[in-house]
């Protein structure tokens, strides 16, 4: 597969077809993805949770916050490369919901941040869960794109658990 060919693709379809993902997991959950789909739902959720993230190393507190945005700042950046076969990808535009979460973050500082960057984490890989899936359950997807989900997905499983253990532990104080 020609990814670099593929991304091209998606740009031009994007242009003329917007794919909105984020109307959450309401609209991911139980569907399939195409290629194509799957492609720009991951890039656009990545590009969501690196730029939060960003923010988080600035902004969040706990030391374990940023830790973890740390963490997601360099998966996201990863698995963009992997995605696009470009070494340093542009990020994805965010669709309207997806801007609003992360205007709606600026604007936080402290523990509110913190909570509020962990949830949105939380909200977004949920999302990202969905669409790997989705796209697993698609019999007409490429053998590198099944990799990929299937990779993408034990990590994201794996952030959801750490996600839940920064949640409880900000909630405790």
């Amino acid at each position: 597969m020609n990814r670099r060919h593929a991304f091209l693709g998606l740009a031009a379809a994007s242009l003329s077809t917007p794919l909105l993902i984020s109307r959450a997991q309401a609209q991911t959950a139980g569907r399939t993805f195409s290629p194509t789909e799957h492609l720009a739902m991951t890039l656009m959720g990545g590009t969501l949770a690196k730029q939060t993230s960003q923010i988080a190393l600035e902004r969040a507190v706990n030391p374990h916050v940023k830790q973890f945005a740390g963490f997601e700042i360099a998966e996201q950046t990863a698995l963009a490369q992997v995605l696009t076969d470009v070494a340093n990808p542009p990020p994805v535009p965010l669709d309207a919901e997806h801007q609003a979460m992360l205007t709606s973050l600026q604007g936080l500082t402290g523990p509110a941040f913190d909570r509020a960057y962990v949830q949105s984490q939380i909200q977004g890989h949920q999302e990202l869960l969905l669409i790997q899936q989705g796209y697993l359950e698609n019999t007409n997807r490429t053998p590198d794109g099944q990799h990929i989900a299937v990779l993408a997905r034990a990590s994201i499983q794996q952030h959801l658990t750490m996600l839940q253990d920064l949640s409880m532990m900000l909630q405790r104080g």
